[in-house]
């Protein structure tokens, strides 16, 4: 019998992108999921857990070389945060980067009328 328990959690990481939380890795784990004739199946509560999965309950499905892959949005942004670490300037802010401009666009806008 396959051991399925969570023996992983949450930790709290104020450092964290979007306010989501660091899960902490605990190595991999295997569950048996039986898919009705409906093509419907449960994932289990620990898996849920283990994969962030908000109270929404959407998970993204991607399938690769005949495989099922799930993951929640807030692992996708977690790996796209990941992948933009090098290019990120913290002495720049890009959102106040992007209120200039459009001000400066709306203000030529103003200007033409």
């Amino acid at each position: 019998m396959e051991d399925n328990s969570n023996k992983g959690g949450f930790s709290e990481d104020p450092n964290a992108p979007y306010g989501f939380k660091a899960v902490k890795p605990t190595g991999q784990q295997r569950w048996t999921l039986k898919v009705g004739q409906d093509g419907r199946f449960v994932i289990p509560a620990a898996a849920r857990a283990l994969m962030d999965i908000g109270s929404d309950g959407k998970v993204v499905a991607v399938v690769e070389n005949g495989e099922l892959k799930l993951f929640s949005p807030a692992t996708a942004w977690r790996k796209i945060d990941e992948i933009m670490k090098p290019y990120r300037d913290p002495s720049r802010s890009m959102v106040d980067e992007l209120i200039t401009e459009r001000r400066a666009e709306a203000a030529r806008e103003d200007n033409e009328r």
